[in-house]
């Protein structure tokens, strides 16, 4: 209490929250100043020293500026004087010395409770409003006034708003969030009952039977070679509409001294010819660093040669026009390992097929090349991960060539597609790719060690010795042969394979009596060479049939894959259901976003947390300002947001970082798979954004429109996404978190509370403020919260404070908006050049090799190179 006892502010007790405040009637005061010889000058009044003339005159007139007497020139509106009688001078509005409670609450930022003096006007109370100079009523119950209110502000839907209320209290977004969050959680339950219906359809969907962790695989048999054949004819259909019906078509290729020699000179490829026909299985074999990998990337265009001829079909031509119609099965397993078997291969064929067929034809298509591969009793099991249980390593493999076979293409090129199998596995991988061969495709294998029966399930061989060199090309059934005529000896019983590696590595064990110096890798190339000049290569070329014409394959490649609207579609549907799979993620990202907003709002205190110098001529009678609390806040809630949410937008790009590079190379559009990402990734920075808002806007209870506060939140998330994103694309995976956490706090702070924007202004470092989003949020979020004060406050002083310019909160979310799609777009630019960059990388790894001894050992999987 700021009023002596027998103040006329007090005439029924203190007033309260809810209740009309009852003050002494006018006349009653006017009838002190009869006592006093009814003084014409103002002064009168004080607490202090009410007979005396203590108090000082304001000037309602501004030095001259606004002369007019009137009752809204003499007391502003939004200030109440209830004895300010416009007649009598004495009445004009004075400042009177504060009592020792007043200085003390104004000393803290707080306004005092009542008036010093009769006649000091002071700002009209939280929870009241003010619709006249004179008159102060109670807010009633469904609307709120803060401090200065002339008219009642009505509370947003579900807010507790009850009468005397100076803040709004809404727990409506609370409410709609929890409720989402339930409706959220059933359909997620309800996916997962049908995903396992799906997966295992024998078992009951609610078992209380104990987990057994070391549950047998789905029955299955050893695939056996005339199993696949059987299960090879179901491709057949898919395969023959897939070429438009051209049934006869195929792809063959000649090739005569490829070559690939570095900027530095050195040759990694070297003058190797031959041809490869369709309906065979070719192997490429050789020690490691021989250039296996290498000769199958130039022959691809996935390197460019550097001298040499290749012809397709009897035709010169280069490889990157007839992308669409070639497969390519990487060494390592890369696929979505939260989506099942069936959904990464239909995910595939959606994207590569032509769009002309429908929903059903892709179906049965991805339906055959499950029975061919022998998936389709994991159809619908997730890939699973090493922490995640899923398939099993062989039925990863298969996986990995049915997405190839999704596209039905004419030639298929793997890269040790038995490497790290078990040998059962490996031979059911072989006899499923010599079947697939039959159908009239071109299968190219790099095989390292196989064993006798993978071996021989090949058609022909490459032997490529180190240093790119040729050692052999032609059947297998002749390797043997070729070898033991040089004088090599192949001991009986002895896996064929492993001689011939043994060979090529100058290790091969030769004839008594034969010259030592053949067992050496250059004498072998150097035979080889001399066998072939003036003979035709081993692989004789055959009469390709006029449907494997260069124009039939160009016309049917441009018919291959879906438009760009609807890979757009198709990436966010397979990103949907990969977060619906991750829902740990999402639940985590979603409290941290509650936290966080429940700490800021705590930390606001609620109630009414801004005080500021009033309008003139009411300076003196104000509260110190706390200008500091609002423009902290606003860097407060952005350091807060960064935290939040900027770790997840490193995962959105950077977890399948190497599955996007793989669909690059395969054909996808790049951007439409961009695009659809960022789509799907909104739906969860809109629920996190409304998490931090729900408990946020109710804690801390600003006077600002609960639409626009959400969008200022949510436009700050979606920057913090968006520097995450960024960040990923330029640093390691696991590096990118933290990286991007302080780049997002740096941005964050970068707001015009500290350093303010004047100083940014004065020294040139406004480029790094504008650049983040919050330094456009924190000005907006500043200026609604002042300006619900515009009544009593001087708005220019308060922006002044900080540099921030009041009026133009939809230019600032204009401003963000653009800053958000910026992001977006520095992180698309550097998505297509990560792309880009896999094909420099694969020329120039041969940099990173490490010597050990004589031999260079391969340190990366693009390159193998002597």
């Amino acid at each position: 209490m700021n009023a002596p006892a027998r103040s006329p502010f007090t005439v029924n007790g203190n007033k309260t929250a809810g209740s009309p405040w009852v003050i002494a009637p006018a006349e009653s005061v006017w009838s002190i100043l009869d006592t006093l010889g009814k003084p014409n000058v103002p002064g009168y009044g004080c607490f202090v020293g009410p007979t005396s003339p203590v108090g000082y005159a304001i000037d309602f007139t501004l030095n001259g500026t606004s002369p007019d007497v009137t009752a809204s020139n003499i007391c502003r509106p939004g200030f109440f004087c209830p004895y300010l009688n416009v007649s009598n001078p004495a009445t004009y509005p004075v400042v009177c010395p504060a009592l020792p409670n007043c200085h003390f609450d104004r000393q803290f930022g707080n306004y005092c409770e009542y008036p010093q003096g009769l006649f000091e006007p002071m700002p009209c109370p939280i929870g009241f409003y003010c619709p006249d100079y004179k008159t102060v009523l109670v807010c009633p119950a469904g609307s709120y006034c803060p401090t200065g209110s002339t008219v009642p502000r009505p509370c947003p839907f579900l807010s507790s708003c009850p009468a005397g209320s100076g803040t709004q209290a809404h727990y409506g977004t609370v409410v709609i969030v929890l409720a989402l969050d339930f409706l959220l959680f059933l359909g997620y339950v309800a996916l997962r009952i049908r995903e396992r219906m799906r997966a295992e359809p024998d078992k009951p969907v609610f078992s209380f039977a104990a987990k057994q962790t070391n549950a047998a695989e789905p029955s299955k048999s050893n695939v056996t070679i005339n199993d696949v054949d059987s299960n090879i004819k179901a491709l057949t259909a898919g395969f023959e509409k897939g070429l438009d019906g051209h049934k006869d078509l195929s792809m063959y290729y000649e090739f005569e001294n490829l070559c690939l020699r570095l900027p530095d000179g050195k040759e990694i490829l070297q003058g190797v010819s031959g041809s490869i026909r369709a309906g065979r299985m070719t192997a490429i074999m050789g020690p490691s660093g021989a250039g296996k990998t290498t000769f199958m990337n130039v022959l691809m265009g996935k390197i460019a040669r550097t001298a040499g001829t290749l012809k397709i079909n009897n035709a010169v031509a280069e490889m990157k026009y007839f992308r669409k119609l070639v497969g390519y099965v990487p060494q390592e397993d890369i696929m979505i390992e939260e989506l099942s078997v069936r959904e990464n291969i239909r995910y595939a064929a959606r994207i590569r097929l032509p769009d002309s067929w429908s929903n059903k034809q892709v179906d049965e298509h991805v339906d055959s090349i499950l029975t061919a591969l022998n998936l389709q009793h994991v159809a619908h099991k997730r890939i699973g991960s090493t922490l995640v249980r899923g398939i099993s390593g062989g039925q990863r493999k298969r996986v990995n060539i049915g997405m190839e076979l999704a596209a039905a293409p004419l030639s298929v090129f793997l890269d040790e597609p038995t490497s790290g199998l078990d040998s059962t596995s490996a031979l059911d991988v072989a006899h499923i790719l010599h079947s697939i061969s039959r159908l009239g495709l071109t299968i190219v294998a790099v095989v390292h060690q196989p064993r006798v029966e993978i071996f021989e399930a090949f058609d022909d061989v490459l032997m490529i010795a180190p240093g790119g060199l040729t050692a052999y090309f032609g059947p297998i059934a002749d390797a043997q042969a070729h070898f033991e005529a040089l004088g090599f000896v192949f001991q009986a019983g002895a896996n064929v394979a492993d001689t011939l590696m043994d060979i090529l590595a100058g290790r091969g064990e030769v004839r008594a009596g034969v010259n030592s110096n053949i067992a050496r890798p250059s004498e072998i190339v150097k035979d080889w060479k001399m066998k072939m000049s003036g003979s035709t290569p081993s692989v004789v070329a055959r009469a390709v049939p006029v449907e494997s014409s260069i124009e039939t394959m160009r016309f049917v490649a441009k018919l291959r894959g879906a438009s760009f609207l609807k890979q757009v579609g198709i990436s966010h549907n397979r990103s949907i259901v990969q977060q619906s799979r991750l829902i740990g993620a999402f639940v985590i990202e979603a409290f941290v976003g509650f936290l966080t907003g429940g700490i800021m709002g705590v930390a606001s205190g609620g109630g009414e947390s801004f005080t500021g110098i009033l309008i003139a001529p009411y300076q003196l009678i104000g509260a110190a300002p706390r200008y500091w609390f609002i423009g902290m806040y606003g860097m407060l809630i952005g350091i807060s947001i960064s935290l939040a949410a900027t770790p997840s937008g490193v995962k959105v790009f950077s977890e399948e970082k190497a599955v996007y590079l793989r669909e690059a190379e395969a054909g996808h559009n790049s951007t439409a798979y961009f695009i659809g990402k960022n789509i799907s990734t909104t739906y969860r920075v809109l629920l996190s954004s409304a998490h931090f808002v729900a408990i946020f806007y109710y804690l801390s209870q600003p006077p600002i429109d609960l639409g626009i506060e959400y969008v200022l939140i949510f436009l700050n998330f979606l920057g913090a996404y968006g520097l995450g994103m960024i960040v990923s694309m330029l640093v390691r995976r696991e590096n990118a978190p933290l990286l991007a956490v302080t780049t997002a706090l740096i941005s964050e702070v970068l707001c015009g509370f500290g350093p303010t924007l004047k100083f940014a202004s004065k020294n040139g470092l406004m480029f790094l403020y504008d650049i983040g989003v919050n330094r456009w949020m924190a000005e907006a979020q500043y200026a609604l919260w002042v300006e619900a004060f515009s009544n009593i406050a001087d708005l220019p002083i308060a922006g002044n404070s900080f540099g921030y310019v009041f009026g133009k909160t939809g230019f600032n979310i204009g401003i963000m908006v653009v800053v958000c799609v910026s992001y977006r777009v520095v992180t698309y630019l550097l998505f297509l050049s990560s792309i880009h960059a896999t094909t420099l990388k694969a020329f120039f790894t041969f940099k990173k090799k490490a010597v050990v001894g004589k031999k260079e050992v391969k340190e990366d999987g693009f390159l193998e190179a002597n």
